[in-house]
């Protein structure tokens, strides 16, 4: 009984390895982890206000937002495709406490329309998709903020310098 208990879940474990690997290559988007110094001065440069609507694009394990909600009482949303990566956002969610809101759906899949602020770091292949989606659904004063990548066709309202001693990458803010 425990073997096939044990059986079961290794397949389940093993069927959503390889899910998510098909992901990442397919996509071409890795689960690249923000470390927790650029979670704090991403949600610094977003200067997060109580009840706003703050959306993460590729959320990952759900860190970013599960510190904005605990630090600031923010209403989060995350979007991953990643099976694997889901599903251990799904985990620290529960472990946390978090009430954060986590999709399994493409973030072009996504209505950004209700975002107040907009969190991403995804890779330079999918700005351009993002900058057309961002136009074309964000309301006036969205703030978006970007780990590492500039998103092309929309101006960076400030860009926070790469500052190597202190372990922070660029992180660009956009206004709509």
């Amino acid at each position: 009984m425990l073997s096939t208990i044990f059986l079961t879940l290794f397949l389940v474990f093993f069927v959503l390895l390889i899910a998510t690997v098909f992901v990442h290559m397919f996509f071409l988007v890795p689960y690249v982890p923000t470390r927790n110094r650029v979670v704090a001065k991403m949600i610094e440069v977003a200067k997060l206000k109580p009840k706003e609507t703050v959306y993460d694009l590729g959320c990952g394990d759900a860190r970013l937002l599960i510190a904005a909600e605990k630090q600031v009482k923010v209403k989060t949303f995350g979007f991953e495709i990643a099976p694997l990566v889901y599903l251990l956002a799904q985990l620290r969610k529960i472990i946390s406490g978090s009430n954060v809101k986590i999709f399994f759906k493409s973030l072009f899949k996504a209505n950004l329309g209700k975002a107040n602020v907009i969190f991403c770091y995804l890779i330079p292949s999918v700005m351009p998709g993002l900058a057309k989606k961002i136009k074309k659904e964000c309301k006036k004063g969205t703030r978006i903020i970007s780990n590492t990548f500039h998103i092309p066709e929309l101006k960076p309202y400030k860009i926070f310098t790469k500052d190597p001693k202190k372990g922070l990458p660029t992180i660009y803010l956009y206004k709509i």
